[in-house]
C-alpha cells in the first residue's frame, strides 16, 4: 500500500481509514448511555521484523452521571487479538474522581486490575443499575451509593469512568482490532502468533483463517492441534475444511498422532476423512486402531478402510 493509498471500509458502523500503515477509527456508534459516546483512534506498534506486536488506542470519551460530563483521555495497549494488555495516561490529562479529585497511585494500580479482567462483574450491568439511592446534594448535585455487587469491581468516586473505561476494553474495539489482525495474516505473523501457545490466540486463527489460509497455513494449524488442550484439537479439526484435512500433509500428520487424540477427537477427524482419498499410512494405523466395542469411532473407521 503506498502511503498516498487510503482504503474506506464500513464494518459494524465504523468508519475505518487506513493511510500510510496507520489505523484510525473515530465513531460516535459506541453508547454507554444517552449522552455517552467515544473516539478511538487505532495505531499499529511492529516488532523489529516488522511484524505486528500491539495496538495503541487513543481513547476520547465522556463519562456522563446524571446531570453533568467530563472528558476522559487515555491510552490502550492491546495484543494482535485485541485483548487488552495496560493503559497509559497523557501528559496534562490526568484522570480524576467526583468534584476532580485526583486520582492516587493506588486508584492508577486498581484501574489497571479492572481493566485487565476479561470476566469483570461490569459486564453484566446496564449504566443505570450501578448507583442506588440517588438523592439531591447541595455540593455536586445528584448522588448515590454504589451497589454492593460491584463495589469491588470499581474505584470509589470513579465509578462510571470504570464502567465505561472496562466496555470500551472489551466491547466492540476488541471485534474491530482482530478483523485488522486476521485481514493482514501473512506467514510470518501466522507463525509468530502460533508460538505464543496461547489457546486463546489459536481459537483466534482457527475462527480466522478462510478455505484457502487453511491450505497455505497448514503447517501452523497442525502444530496448534498437536499442542492444544482440552476440547481445541477436536474444535480446530470440525473448523477446517475437507480440502485441507484430507491433503497428504495432514494424513501424514494425523497417521503419526492418531493414537493420541482423545476419542472426540478421533471422531472429528473420521468424520472429516474421504474414503477416495485415503492415505495407505494412515488407513494401516486406523485399522490397528480398530476396537471391538463397536463405537460410533469403530463403525467410522470401518466404513473408511472397508473395499
Amino acid at each position: 500500500m503506498t502511503g498516498h493509498s487510503l482504503l474506506h471500509l464500513m464494518w459494524l458502523g465504523w468508519m475505518i481509514v487506513i493511510a500510510s500503515g496507520e489505523i484510525k477509527q473515530k465513531s460516535t456508534d459506541i453508547q454507554h448511555s444517552a449522552s455517552d459516546s467515544a473516539q478511538l483512534e487505532i495505531h499499529e506498534i511492529y516488532d523489529e521484523g516488522g511484524l505486528l506486536e500491539q495496538y495503541r488506542v487513543r481513547v476520547y470519551t465522556p463519562i456522563c452521571e446524571t446531570d453533568k460530563c467530563y472528558e476522559v483521555e487515555l491510552e490502550f495497549f492491546c495484543d494482535p487479538i485485541g485483548r487488552f494488555l495496560r493503559y497509559d495516561t497523557l501528559r496534562g490529562k490526568e484522570l480524576t474522581k467526583l468534584d476532580h479529585i485526583p486520582f492516587r497511585e493506588i486508584d492508577y494500580h486498581k484501574l489497571q486490575e479492572i481493566l485487565s479482567n476479561q470476566n469483570s462483574i461490569l459486564a453484566n450491568y446496564a449504566k443505570d443499575e450501578l448507583v442506588s439511592d440517588t438523592r439531591v446534594s447541595e455540593i455536586d448535585g445528584f448522588t448515590g451509593a454504589t451497589i454492593l455487587e460491584v463495589k469491588e469491581s470499581v474505584i470509589e468516586g470513579a465509578v462510571y469512568s470504570c464502567y465505561t473505561l472496562w466496555h470500551l476494553a472489551h466491547g466492540a474495539l476488541v471485534d474491530s482490532l482482530r478483523q485488522r489482525t486476521a485481514k493482514d495474516f501473512t506467514a510470518a505473523l501466522v507463525d509468530k502468533l502460533v508460538d505464543l501457545n496461547r489457546q486463546d490466540v489459536n481459537y483466534f486463527l482457527i475462527e480466522h483463517l478462510s478455505e484457502n489460509q487453511f491450505q497455505e497455513f497448514l503447517p501452523q494449524v497442525l502444530q496448534t492441534i498437536e499442542n492444544g488442550q482440552g476440547y481445541y484439537p477436536k474444535n480446530a479439526l470440525e473448523r477446517m475444511p475437507g480440502s485441507a484435512v484430507n491433503s497428504a500433509m495432514a494424513q501424514e500428520f494425523f497417521a503419526r498422532h492418531f493414537p493420541e487424540l482423545d476419542y472426540f477427537t478421533q471422531v472429528a477427524l473420521l468424520k472429516q476423512l474421504d474414503q477416495e482419498q485415503l492415505a495407505e499410512s494412515l488407513s494401516r494405523v486406523l485399522e490397528q486402531s480398530l476396537g471391538e466395542r463397536g463405537s460410533l469411532r469403530d463403525q467410522l473407521i470401518k466404513g473408511l478402510i472397508s473395499p
